[in-house]
C-alpha cells in the first residue's frame, strides 16, 4: 500500500490571507520535493508579485527574490496545470518584464539587462574563495539567517553583517542609499548573503587573502571576472533559451492510497489543492453552495492520518454539509438540496 502526504500550502504563513484579500487568493499544491523541476498545480488571481514570490519560495526550496527594479505590485494571474516551477517562474517573470536568475542560494527575478551578471559573479566568487586558505575563509562560509525590518538601509545591513563576522571591506560608502522592505532569508553563507544584497545595485564584494587575513572591497558586479574552467568567463545569462522541461503526466491516485492532511483554509482554496493532489479537476458547484448559504471562502478545518481518499474528502466536506462525487477525472463538490418534509 503506497502512502502519500498532502501538506496544504494554505497552512504556510506566507500563504495565509486576510478576508479583505480574498480577491487575490491563490490555490497551491505544496510538494515534498522542492526545486525548479517541481510540478505545480496552482491558480493565482491578481496576487502582487512580491506576495507571489513568497508563496512559491517553499516550492523552489530557496528564496525567490525580486530585484529592486522590478515592480513588486505587478498582479500575477496564472493557472499552472502540472508545469514545472521553472517554466512557471519564467512565464511570470516575462509578463512582469523580468527574467529568472537561478543562483546557488536564491532565485532572483531581475531586469533583462542585468540577467546573468549575478550568476557570473557567483561563479567568480566561489573560485576566489577556493583559493583562500580554509582557516581564513571560514567566516565567509558560515551560514546564518538574515532578517531585517521594513525600512532597513542596505548599507547598514552589510556593515552590521561584516562587523559581526569581524571583517572589514573597502567601499561600503559606494552602496547607494535606499530603504528595503522587511525580509527573512534562510541560512546562507555570509559571502553569498552579501552578494545577494549588493546585486540590487549591480555590485559585489571581491575577496582576497592579504598577510594572513581576508580582505574585501566593493566593486561593480561584472568587474574583474576571472576565466572559468574553459578559459572563458562564466556568464550564462538567465535569458538563454532554457532546456526543454516536459511536465510529468498527471498522476493517477489509486483508491487504496493513504493520505495525511492538516488543514485550516478557505474552502475553495483547500478543495483546489486537494483535487490537484488527487490528479482531478475541481468542479465546485457554487450555485448550490449559495442556495444553502455556504460561502466558497468559508474556513474549513480537518485533520486525518493514513486516511483513504474517500475518508479524506468526507473529513473536509461533511462538517460544512457538502457532498462529493468523482466522475471520470473530475471531483464534483456540491450542496445537496434539503430533504422536503411531508
Amino acid at each position: 500500500m503506497s502512502r502519500f502526504a498532502i501538506t496544504c500550502g494554505l497552512l504556510l504563513p506566507a500563504v495565509a490571507l486576510p478576508a479583505a484579500r480574498a480577491q487575490a487568493a491563490d490555490r497551491t499544491v505544496e510538494r515534498t520535493v522542492a526545486g525548479l523541476d517541481t510540478s505545480v498545480q496552482a491558480t493565482w488571481t491578481r496576487v502582487p508579485l512580491r506576495d507571489w514570490a513568497a508563496r512559491v519560495t517553499p516550492l523552489a526550496g530557496k528564496p525567490v527574490i525580486l530585484d529592486r527594479r522590478i515592480d513588486p505590485d505587478y498582479p500575477v494571474t496564472r493557472t499552472a496545470r502540472g508545469e514545472s516551477l521553472g517554466d512557471v517562474l519564467r512565464a511570470v517573470a516575462k509578463e512582469a518584464g523580468a527574467t529568472v536568475e537561478d543562483l546557488p542560494g536564491a532565485i532572483r527575478l531581475v531586469t533583462a539587462e542585468t540577467g546573468g551578471r549575478a550568476t557570473a559573479a557567483a561563479a567568480d566568487r566561489d573560485r576566489r574563495l577556493a583559493a583562500i586558505p580554509a582557516s581564513q575563509r571560514k567566516p565567509l562560509l558560515k551560514s546564518e539567517p538574515w532578517t531585517w525590518p521594513a525600512g532597513a538601509r542596505p548599507r547598514d545591513l552589510v556593515a552590521a553583517a561584516l562587523a559581526a563576522a569581524g571583517l572589514a571591506v573597502e567601499g561600503l560608502d559606494t552602496i547607494p542609499h535606499d530603504h528595503f522592505p522587511a525580509a527573512d532569508l534562510p541560512p546562507l553563507p555570509l559571502a553569498e548573503r552579501l552578494d545577494i544584497m549588493l546585486a540590487h545595485f549591480d555590485q559585489r564584494i571581491l575577496w582576497s587573502a592579504d598577510r594572513g587575513r581576508v580582505t574585501g572591497r566593493v566593486v561593480a558586479i561584472d568587474a574583474e571576472i576571472t576565466p572559468g574552467p574553459a578559459g572563458r568567463p562564466d556568464r550564462r545569462a538567465a535569458t538563454d533559451p532554457p532546456r526543454r522541461e516536459v511536465a510529468p503526466p498527471r498522476r493517477s491516485v489509486k483508491v487504496r492510497d493513504e493520505f495525511t492532511l492538516r488543514l485550516e483554509a478557505p474552502l475553495d482554496q483547500a478543495l483546489a489543492a486537494i483535487a490537484g493532489r488527487l490528479g482531478l479537476e475541481l468542479d465546485l458547484d457554487r450555485a448550490s453552495l449559495a442556495a444553502r448559504g455556504i460561502a466558497p471562502g468559508e474556513i474549513v478545518r480537518a485533520e486525518v492520518e493514513k486516511a483513504s481518499r474517500d475518508r479524506l474528502l468526507d473529513a473536509v466536506l461533511q462538517p460544512v454539509g457538502l457532498q462529493w462525487k468523482i466522475e471520470g477525472e473530475r471531483l464534483r463538490v456540491f450542496a445537496a438540496e434539503p430533504a422536503q418534509s411531508e
